[in-house]
């Protein structure tokens, strides 16, 4: 799990999205029946991500999760700080 979210973070350095196809998905979560996409999807918010397109058996488009970046955005540039 570690090696496919090191991926997902270097490509989301330089990109806006970043697309798993299902072999490298099935390394981590095993195809069997029931539903991946939830797991997936708490996968990406553990790493600040969003699972932006998730089709069972093809593949998973994250993103940056644009409500975080937001909030870091305005926590750091002082819009909230104290006069």
């Amino acid at each position: 799990m570690r090696i496919l979210a090191n991926k997902i973070a270097k490509e989301l350095k330089n990109a806006k999205q970043c697309g798993v196809y299902e072999p490298e998905l099935s390394r981590v979560w095993p195809a069997g029946g029931e539903s991946r996409e939830p797991k997936i999807a708490a996968f990406a918010e553990l790493h600040g991500w969003r699972l932006r397109y998730y089709k069972d058996g093809f593949c998973a488009l994250f993103d940056k999760d644009p409500f975080l970046l937001n909030n870091r955005r305005t926590r750091f540039s002082g819009k909230h700080s104290k006069a």
